[in-house]
């Protein structure tokens, strides 16, 4: 039993450190990041683009210290959903310019999947 709560406060201290850091770096390069066209062909409003960044850093700090772990990793999750569909939508793209896109789908849907497991060893 040790051993698998152990194995969870590791796995759950590098998923938040992920999110964290995927936070702070967008944060840090918002001007760049503000730049960006959705797969739509627009751009969000700076504040939505802001809280999502946040949503990233919070959650993961929230995930790695152990505290607020449901809210946090369904923040994430809807994250991931709506960051998906705006900038990775693999069905607005044909051959090799979907791939990307593909790939960046199942990598976040796979951070999904990881984040219900923490979810349900939280309850």
């Amino acid at each position: 039993m040790m051993t698998a709560v152990v194995l969870m406060t590791i796995g759950r201290l590098v998923f938040g450190a992920f999110f964290a850091i995927a936070g702070v770096r967008n944060l840090v390069a918002f001007g760049d990041r503000r730049k960006l066209s959705t797969n739509y062909g627009w751009k969000l409003p700076a504040s939505i683009m802001a809280a999502g960044f946040v949503v990233q850093l919070a959650g993961g700090l929230a995930l790695m210290a152990g505290v607020w772990v449901m809210p946090a990793a369904v923040l994430l999750i809807g994250f991931l959903i709506i960051a998906t569909s705006l900038y990775h939508n693999p069905f607005l793209f044909r051959g090799k310019e979907r791939d990307p896109h593909l790939y960046l789908t199942l990598v976040n849907i796979t951070l999904a999947a990881g984040l219900l497991m923490v979810m349900a060893n939280a309850a």
